[in-house]
């Protein structure tokens, strides 16, 4: 006897359902209309307990004396509303009457009495208006089936030769069978493969035991169907045997529990990635600089300096590397501009056919009427670039091979819910990079944005989509990735749409200024702060080559406490330091001088970018650099620094 009916002075009805809902996972209770309690189910018990309540006392007790709902409170309202008008509802409300945690409840009518069924609310809420269905249908028929077909999921009723005898209405809306087609037949959601499986399960509920579990079936269709499956026996009066399954899709379920793995997973190696970066830059600025020394000293020694060459090659090849390590983390200071894309590609077509000429054609399809949309040009580039490689890659070998860009106006709101993702409704900007290449299944669909993926056995991919993630991630827009399932693959790209007109400057133009480099001799006096020994060491030679006085400081502290002692021209600081951050630091040292310079460095700028730390306008020089880059940079944050004081 199932545990929490057998204490029920209503045994009847209470055995009846019981077998039903014992193992869900929905908390269940079912009333008597009287609305004294027939049972609980063990989701129900469990949480009973878990709120300091014994389960025990609950069968054939009043459920208000239980709960100390008084008669005003919106759940007893309705809960009474369910049972006077036979009609089922649904509500929102407070999990009791001293919680702050919240329920989503259903309740339905039944033949000798109501179904509760609650679960937690994805988050806090306030009260819903009661949803109210039409009133139940009733009609003469099996009392059984009745109550069945009331039930908010599939049940099926089988014989010890697993031949459908009930199948209710929730199962035909499942399953796309009707009951006419089923009935007195095999249970047709099983397939041949996995006959073997059911008919095991079958045979354990025979011999009493009541099994539950997650099981794939099929429906006329064929679609797979991802379901929760709760199998007992049950016997009438005279002893006959009937195996009951209670079933709830759980396909909708299972999608949104896959795609929060996936961005947990991807979350994981973004911080990963975002953190071996950061470590790699500091190394691989030093080794730049000192590579940069280097060649100094053997400038005589031709073999000396092929290999001092092939250093800083490696280098700069490491520098890319790690700077689509941060894209993929969403790491880069991104400066972002109202830009016409159309006008972008239209900048990139001669490039983008240069790399498809061997392998296929690109055809360009771009809306007149596309609006403007916020990202930074070069990061926008890199982006589009990467896709191309990646449908280059998908049309390689095939005769005919095209890939196809093309731009729209789009405007989202319900398809984040198709695509499993929390989203900002509003207007956008669509590029779509397809090509009629080979198929992508629906796994690797799951994992093409993560580095170093490898789609077939033997194939090393590399950051490109990755980067690509990375860079609409943290441009406030959404990357899609669709095949057909035949041939063929789009990637869709959206970027926020916003109003106004695109600067559209040539790549790296909006790098160049009417400023030039300072004639002056230099002579200020840098603060360098860095807690990397070896960064620091490369920047102070390099600065102090160049005529400046530098001070160097570990850490914020010591830093604070040298800009008391002496006068400091600029402020040369990292970002991500122990201790004390570059932007705290800078913020102590302008409360006492608001007008001092600063320059950031920083080889992670994670946080910079999340916290919006840094304003498109600051200084800011990205880890990897060379002497010559930050000698440059310094200069201009002096000269612009004078200009604006003058």
């Amino acid at each position: 006897m199932t545990a929490g009916v057998a204490a029920s002075p209503y045994g009847n009805a209470a055995r009846t359902i019981a077998p039903f809902l014992e193992h869900g996972r929905e908390c269940c209770f079912f009333l008597y209309f009287n609305m004294q309690v027939g049972f609980l189910n063990a989701a129900a018990r469990r949480d009973v307990r878990a709120h300091g309540g014994d389960p025990d006392r609950y069968p054939g007790s009043s459920i208000w004396d239980l709960l100390g709902h008084p008669d005003d409170t919106p759940a007893r309202i309705v809960v009474e509303w369910v049972a006077r008008e036979r009609m089922p509802a649904y509500f929102s409300t407070r999990a009791s009457v001293a919680d702050t945690a919240w329920v989503e409840t259903d309740v339905v009518p039944l033949e000798e009495g109501i179904l509760v069924s609650y679960r937690d609310a994805p988050s806090p809420r306030a009260p819903s208006e009661p949803r109210l269905a039409p009133r139940l249908k009733r009609g003469s028929g099996e009392h059984f089936k009745i109550k069945a077909d009331d039930l908010p999921f599939a049940l099926i009723a089988l014989d010890g030769d697993a031949v459908v005898r009930q199948w209710s209405h929730a199962a035909e809306e499942m399953f796309q069978w009707r009951a006419q087609d089923v009935l007195d037949k095999r249970l047709p959601l099983v397939t041949a493969e996995e006959w073997p499986v059911m008919s095991a399960l079958l045979r354990r509920v025979l011999d009493g035991e009541s099994v539950q579990g997650d099981v794939r079936l099929v429906s006329r269709n064929g679609r797979p169907v991802e379901a929760r499956l709760v199998a007992s026996l049950s016997r009438d009066s005279s002893g006959a045997t009937t195996i009951l399954l209670t079933i709830t899709d759980e396909t909708a379920r299972q999608r949104v529990e896959m795609a929060r793995r996936a961005t947990e997973r991807m979350d994981a190696v973004r911080l990963l990635s975002g953190g071996v970066a950061h470590e790699f830059n500091n190394l691989l600025t030093a080794i730049k600089g000192f590579t940069v020394l280097l060649r100094g000293s053997v400038a005589g020694d031709g073999q000396a300096q092929q290999h001092v060459t092939e250093i800083d090659n490696a280098a700069s090849r490491a520098a890319t590397l790690t700077s689509q390590l941060l894209a993929f983390g969403r790491g880069l200071l991104l400066r972002p501009e109202a830009i016409d894309l159309n006008a972008r590609l239209r900048q990139l077509e001669r490039t983008l056919r240069l790399m498809l000429r061997e392998d296929g054609e690109l055809e360009l399809i771009l809306d007149a009427d596309l609006g403007h949309s916020l990202v930074d040009p070069d990061q926008f580039e890199e982006a589009i670039l990467n896709l191309i490689v990646a449908a280059r890659d998908g049309i390689r070998g095939r005769e005919g091979g095209r890939v196809t860009i093309s731009t729209s106006n789009v405007d989202l709101d319900g398809e984040f819910e198709e695509w499993d993702v929390e989203g900002d409704a509003g207007p956008y900007v669509r590029i779509d990079v397809s090509h009629n290449g080979g198929a992508m299944d629906r796994v690797t669909q799951s994992h093409i944005f993560e580095p170093f993926y490898s789609m077939r056995e033997g194939e090393v991919r590399g950051l490109g989509l990755a980067t690509v993630f990375g860079i609409v991630k943290q441009s406030g827009g959404y990357i899609w990735v669709a095949s057909d399932g035949h041939s063929g693959v789009v990637f869709s790209v959206f970027l926020p749409r916003v109003a106004g007109t695109g600067v559209n400057a040539p790549h790296g133009a909006r790098h160049a200024g009417s400023e030039g480099p300072d004639i002056e001799p230099a002579r200020e006096r840098i603060l360098l702060v860095e807690d990397e020994d070896a960064v620091r060491r490369i920047a102070r030679r390099s600065l102090e080559t160049c005529g400046y006085e530098i001070i160097e400081a570990a850490d914020g502290a010591a830093a604070l406490k040298l800009a008391e002692e002496q006068d400091i021209d600029l402020v040369l600081t990292d970002v991500m330091m122990p201790a004390m951050l570059g932007t705290t630091l800078v913020e102590r040292l302008r409360a006492r001088t608001p007008e001092l310079p600063v320059l950031f460095m920083s080889g992670h700028c994670d946080a910079l970018v999340r916290d919006g730390i840094i304003h498109p306008t600051t200084p800011f020089l990205q880890k990897p650099f060379t002497p010559a880059q930050l000698a440059q940079k310094v200069r201009e944050t002096l000269t612009r620094a004078k200009r604006g004081a003058r």
